[in-house]
């Protein structure tokens, strides 16, 4: 059976799925029976989750192949990269930060932060599907 080509909705579903498989609680997404996420900084991410035992909101951002140079994809990974929790348990660490893109360019987001000079940083991870 051939696979399915992806789409912006597939990869917010691989999100939320993988969040969920983490034992994560979906708060908000950019998905069908969600409520959509809020905006941090300058834009809304397509799903927020929420770690009950240490306190700790996930933000995922999809992205298509296509995606990768825009400004707004910039302004994005440089605003959720360098997310902080405020308060709580969990008070001054960074966000976990996942981006879902295409398997085929998963190997592209090192070079798309080079290129945007944003510092890769280890709370920033890519999930290929």
């Amino acid at each position: 059976m051939a696979k399915a080509r992806q789409d912006h909705a597939s990869l917010i579903k691989r999100l939320i799925d993988h969040f969920t498989e983490s034992g994560l609680e979906i708060q908000y997404a950019n998905y069908e029976n969600y409520g959509r996420p809020y905006v941090i900084k300058r834009h809304a991410p397509d799903v927020i989750a929420y770690n009950k035992a240490n306190g700790l909101a996930y933000i995922g951002e999809a992205k298509m192949c296509g995606e990768l140079t825009a400004e707004i994809t910039r302004q994005q990974f440089e605003d959720f990269s360098k997310t902080v929790m405020k308060s709580g348990k969990s008070g001054a660490a960074h966000l976990p930060f996942f981006i879902a893109v295409p398997n085929e360019c998963s190997t592209k987001i090192t070079q798309t932060f080079r290129d945007f000079e944003i510092p890769l940083k280890e709370n920033v991870h890519i999930l290929g599907f």
